[in-house]
């Protein structure tokens, strides 16, 4: 799509990643034992047939933009970073001048907190076709969708015509969540109003993000719903993520994540095989290459060249890489960050609903 530019904004993404965020974008955030968030965007856009993109990073971006590389990996023909800062809050505001100089008619503005399988291509044709000024993606949930935990999101009213009325915040954990139809934060408008927008957001007193701004224009823009089906998880919390990681263990919730999981891409690493030994006993759990079993797993995502010594437990936890669990070791309700140290005979618990959360290379 030669008159498409990809633009994936990392920068005003609202999240309560705890410190799983400090000091990475959202994402960078590692997911489902060998993907980083951002992937997911990625991949939608390249099998798309778009070949720019562009990341507008943050200064958290740096472990993400080391794993995206030059977009190879992706299949993109060119793939571009921008990062500024303006203040505390990076906002659209600061690439103005380089949207300015692009030439593509259609801009596609996705971000990386929300992961999905969706055909971009069947979305920017609805766009043309149907003459309006913005295209929203959204999900219809019903009650039969138990995994959705939602926080920052907006939840869209539309007519009978499928266009945009009205747009109000949400926030709802399964299974008390009534039907409605959830915005996934990604559009398709042409690059000029892209632009008139950012600037609208930019005056006195306005305050205001790309979306509100939208919202608040409603009765003067024809932004038209068009529906997605199929997996989704919305990563803006420690809670939210927990809940997706632990959904992906059970059935329903692997066969909707694999069923197109050989279109998502991501860096490819040298990966050693798992080490099992004859006394590890491992159950319903996702064990990536470079790990090595010794203990006990169960209910678990463990990350490649995770360790767990003999007598070590570990149940209903997320491990991301090149953690050492020691022996005797006792963990429930866990995650854990990369690189994490736990001592002999630990014994740590969260609960579902606030698991407990480890930062990078501690020692517990």
């Amino acid at each position: 799509m030669e008159n498409v530019l990809g633009l994936i904004n990392l920068m005003s993404e609202q999240s309560d990643l705890s410190i799983l965020t400090r000091d990475r974008c959202v994402g960078a955030v590692p997911f489902a034992g060998r993907y980083r968030l951002a992937d997911f965007a990625l991949s939608n856009m390249s099998n798309a047939g778009i070949h720019e993109v562009v990341v507008l990073a943050t200064p958290k971006a740096e472990s993400l933009l080391h794993h995206i590389g030059n977009g190879q990996h992706y299949g993109l023909e060119a793939l571009h970073t921008l990062t500024a800062q303006h203040g505390n809050q990076p906002q659209l505001d600061n690439h103005l001048t380089y949207l300015k100089s692009r030439n593509e008619k259609y801009v596609l503005l996705a971000s990386s907190r929300i992961i999905y399988h969706s055909h971009y291509e069947q979305m920017i044709d609805y766009h043309l076709s149907s003459g309006a000024d913005i295209t929203a993606l959204f999900k219809h949930l019903t009650e039969m969708d138990r995994h959705a935990h939602i926080g920052h999101a907006y939840s869209l009213e539309m007519n009978d015509q499928g266009r945009v009325v009205s747009a109000a915040h949400t926030y709802h954990a399964m299974p008390s969540l009534a039907p409605q139809n959830i915005d996934l934060d990604t559009v398709v408008l042409e690059r000029k109003l892209l632009i008139d927008l950012i600037e609208m957001s930019m005056k006195p007193g306005r305050g205001m993000d790309l979306k509100q701004v939208i919202w608040e224009q409603l009765a003067q823009l024809h932004v038209q719903g068009y529906a997605n089906h199929g997996y989704m998880a919305i990563m803006d919390s420690v809670d939210s993520y927990y809940a997706h990681s632990m959904q992906l263990l059970q059935p329903h919730g692997w066969r909707q994540f694999m069923k197109h999981q050989e279109s998502v891409y991501t860096r490819k690493e040298d990966e050693a095989a798992i080490a099992c030994h004859q006394q590890a006993l491992i159950r319903n759990s996702f064990v990536a290459p470079g790990c090595r079993i010794e203990g006990y797993v169960e209910n678990s995502i463990l990350f490649p060249g995770v360790v767990v010594h003999p007598g070590a437990h570990v149940k209903n936890s997320v491990i991301m890489q090149d953690c050492i669990i020691q022996a005797g070791a006792y963990l429930d309700r866990v995650i854990l960050d990369k690189q994490v140290m736990v001592e002999q005979g630990a014994i740590i618990c969260g609960e579902y609903a606030h698991p407990f959360v480890a930062e990078k290379s501690g020692v517990l």
